[in-house]
């Protein structure tokens, strides 16, 4: 619940802080007090836009503050610490939120730096403000369908679970599936590319220092003819010699002869006939290497076509694939192992497909029971609140649940391979006419801010049971009302009390009388500037406050005779309530 509720600079409030307890709280004042500022700052709290223009005249920044205790709202604390908004031993969030005039302002929870969009998802689990200007549940959409679920019943809401469970099951299916490689084509398509790649690879049977070699050789076939001359030319002067000419061999055999001649004359010259010796045998290797070598040579054009279109094809895959065989041969390899993967994840993508065929026909048909029950819950929950509404002097609107698919058609009508959502095929939709002989609208398009309160209040009473939010605030729910029908909404706001803490500011004496606890905001004018005060009724301030809801202030015993009596009528009421409640609980002030 909340538990206090601090506000400086905000329009004509200077600063005032409240502490509230639970049961039925009632602002009431003069129009123009500053009771709206002060449901007001609880929607900015709760992540509302905020207007400079609201910032008290002459300061420049506004600040709020507020308090909120869970201790006795386990579910919602549960649910808060699930999503790390509150810390499992704390019952208790702080909330606080500066305005600032040049737009630059802060918030914080509990103390702790953090975004706006925080404080809107606390909002949404704690708090649902009703009247114009807030943030309220029934102007969207998407919360008509928890609406229904929930007073569908728990056994709708554990099939709603078991569909939950099936739909993440099916969605993680789709990521599994996604991660592998998308949808099949894709695969395929990269399968094909990669397999072509590996058979360029494979048919080219590269080896490491193969071009190189090939480069040589095309070389020498590329200047065979002129090789072959050379070669041959050598080998004459060598072996033959040339124009008639002695040949070197004769020579060196003959400055053998004579340098053993002259070593027998001087002994020093003994080294000079070894190494001419060296020089002969160095020849006789020189010859047949280079008549091998000419032998061998190969000058067939045909072979010269080969080597190069070889080279050629080697340095396309070179170029195709990194810029060396060694990478081209690294990404053969990296290749067969994608080709791999993709195999195997082609196998998997089978099984997931089988997998998610089976996971739609399943979900198919939970959606399809949640389809009917709620179409069942719909015409109970709309008689329902028509009902109520009838007692809140509503009597010639209707309201209505819509149960229809997602793209607007029937269940009767619907298209078999209509995709489900993460709660099902069916879109929900609150439906409303203020009067006789107009057609049902959805709420949010036709209902004005006083009726869409009471369309609220009607709703929270039938589903007073089942709904999670703490505390409920509304503002302009009397617009419109009077007499024994603002009895009736005071009644049914001090019912809802037996579910939820409910704030409601009002210009009705009679709803004010159901009240547990009533502040009076008045306007004060010291001279300087105009301030709001607030101050906690006692039961005469309140007696005296209810009589000038009544139009009379003057203090005539017959005006706080009247306004005695109907806060003892409603005591009346309100301890019949209590007594007839589970859990009830004594909070008068």
């Amino acid at each position: 619940m909340l538990t206090y509720l601090r506000v400086r600079n905000l329009a004509s409030i200077e600063d005032v802080d409240m502490r509230f307890s639970k049961g039925f709280t009632v602002l009431t004042g003069e129009t123009g007090a500053g009771k709206t500022a002060l449901v007001e700052a609880i929607g900015l709290l709760l992540g509302d836009r905020a207007d400079s223009m609201r910032i008290r005249q002459g300061e420049s920044t506004a600040e709020l503050e507020c308090v909120f205790d869970f201790s006795e709202r386990e579910e919602v604390k549960s649910e808060l610490v699930h999503s790390g908004l509150l810390d499992p031993d704390d019952d208790e969030l702080m909330l606080a939120r500066s305005i600032s005039s040049n737009g630059k302002g802060k918030c914080s929870v509990n103390g702790r730096l953090c975004p706006l969009s925080l404080l809107a998802e606390i909002g949404d689990v704690t708090v649902d403000l009703h009247g114009q200007n807030t943030h309220q549940a029934l102007v969207k959409s998407g919360t008509h369908r928890e609406y229904l679920d929930r007073y569908a019943g728990p056994a709708h809401i554990k099939a709603v679970g078991e569909y939950g469970k099936q739909y993440r099951k099916m969605k993680d299916l789709e990521q599994e599936k996604e991660k592998l490689g998308g949808f099949v084509d894709d695969i395929e398509r990269q399968a094909e590319l990669l397999a072509y790649e590996l058979k360029q690879i494979d048919e080219a049977e590269l080896k490491i220092g193969e071009i190189e070699v090939l480069e040589d050789e095309l070389g020498r076939i590329r200047h065979g003819k002129e090789l072959h001359e050379l070669g041959m030319n050598i080998q004459s002067m060598l072996v033959m010699g040339e124009n008639d000419t002695v040949a070197a061999s004769e020579l060196i055999d003959r400055s053998i002869s004579d340098i053993k001649r002259m070593q027998k004359l001087d002994g020093t010259l003994a080294g000079l006939s070894g190494r001419l010796e060296s020089m002969a045998f160095e020849m006789e290797d020189i010859k047949s290497e280079l008549l091998s070598y000419i032998e061998e040579l190969d000058i067939d054009p045909g072979r010269q076509q080969e080597v190069e279109n070889r080279i050629n094809g080697i340095r396309e895959l070179m170029r195709k694939f990194g810029g060396s065989v060694e990478s081209a041969i690294t990404y053969r390899e990296e290749a067969a192992r994608k080709l791999e993967e993709i195999e195997l994840s082609r196998e998997r993508i089978g099984v997931i497909d089988s997998e998610l065929g089976t996971a739609l026909k399943v979900l198919a048909g939970l959606a399809g029971k949640l389809t009917v029950s709620r179409k069942k819950a719909a015409g109970r929950l709309g008689s329902e609140v028509k009902a109520q509404l009838e007692e809140l002097e509503m009597g010639g609107s209707s309201f209505e649940v819509s149960v229809a698919a997602e793209d607007g058609s029937p269940p009767e009508e619907r298209d078999s391979s209509l995709e489900p959502g993460p709660f099902g095929i069916d879109r929900v939709e609150f439906m409303f006419s203020p009067q006789k002989g107009l057609p049902a609208m959805p709420l949010k398009r036709i209902a004005s801010g006083g009726e869409m309160s009471r369309v609220m209040l009607a709703l929270k009473i039938v589903l007073a049971g089942s709904d999670r939010i703490p505390v409920l605030v509304f503002d302009e729910v009397d617009t419109g009302i009077g007499g024994e029908t603002a009895l009736k909404v005071g009644e049914k706001l001090f019912q809802l009390t037996g579910h939820h803490q409910v704030f409601c500011v009002t210009h009705q004496p009679q709803i004010a009388s159901y009240a547990d606890w009533q502040h009076r905001v008045m306007k004060i004018d010291d001279g300087v500037a105009v301030k709001t005060s607030i101050e906690l009724l006692s039961h005469d301030g309140r007696v005296e406050e209810i009589c000038r809801m009544m139009g009379d202030s003057s203090g005539r015993k017959v005006t706080k005779d009247h306004a005695g009596d109907l806060l003892k009528r409603s005591e009346k009421k309100k301890g019949k309530t209590r007594k007839a409640e589970t859990g009830a609980f004594s909070s008068s002030p």
